[in-house]
């Protein structure tokens, strides 16, 4: 079991092995078994467009599951990081970032890098249908999810206080669902994602604190940090004696 030193498990309802599906194609399994993780965060790129967004709070699985899962060489600082930061606004739901992936999505691409599998993200929010479709599978056949709320976790209350970032994320049965998705489902999937990215951005309380980190550095980085290091305070981001600020 993998899982952060303030989180409390309340019951055993994580520690279950998953099945492999025989009816799953073998070309996107990663592992012999699946590994059990939390929707907590697995964004659905209809509400945040982020694709290889895997849950990496808490996890359980056998030992040679975890160990592919973790056990990763470096990354190379090109393979995270532009060599600018992003100041598009368009589709951007980070903001003002050099970042060519997160954290998360790292660890997943690397994992599939290792199993042959070579998908890449120029920016955090890139969506397109192959990598969609990709991502659907490997998340399907790889990981028994549980929704956040039923896995037995008791979570920080900075975690979940956030009802706008609860509903980015998948569902247990909104993955579930995945499995059953035909290229006519998808052409009219990838259109809701394009939609809601690129012209329905504006009702997102998510894309205006990403266009109003880009403003803000581009006018005056120094205000900029002061006004994120405040940010973070306020939600508790912070960890005592970061220098991250």
């Amino acid at each position: 079991m993998k899982m952060r030193a303030d989180h409390n498990l309340t019951s055993a309802a994580l520690a279950v092995i998953g099945r492999p599906d025989d009816n799953e194609p073998v070309e996107p399994r990663l592992f012999d078994t699946p590994i059990t993780t939390t929707t907590l965060y697995i964004r659905d790129p209809e509400q945040m467009p982020m694709l290889f967004h895997i849950s990496d709070l808490v996890q359980f699985g056998t030992r040679d599951a975890m160990l592919a899962m973790w056990v990763q060489p470096l990354f190379k600082r090109e393979e995270l990081f532009n060599n600018t930061p992003s100041r598009n606004p368009f589709g951007n739901f980070i903001g003002y970032t050099s970042a060519r992936i997160v954290s998360e999505q790292a660890l997943m691409l690397g994992l599939m890098r290792r199993r042959g599998i070579d998908a890449r993200l120029a920016k955090p929010c890139q969506v397109g249908l192959s990598n969609l479709k990709l991502w659907d599978n490997v998340l399907g056949c790889n990981f028994r999810v549980l929704n956040h709320h039923e896995a037995g976790v008791d979570f920080p209350e900075r975690f979940t206080a956030n009802s706008y970032v609860l509903k980015t994320l998948y569902t247990a049965d909104d993955i579930e669902q995945l499995r059953r998705l035909g290229p006519g489902a998808y052409r009219s999937r990838i259109a809701r994602i394009w939609l809601n990215q690129y012209v329905l951005n504006c009702l997102r309380p998510g894309w205006w604190i990403s266009f109003a980190t880009i403003a803000l550095f581009i006018l005056s980085p120094a205000m900029a940090r002061v006004v994120r290091s405040y940010w973070r305070k306020s939600r508790k981001l912070e960890h005592v004696g970061s220098y991250r600020v």
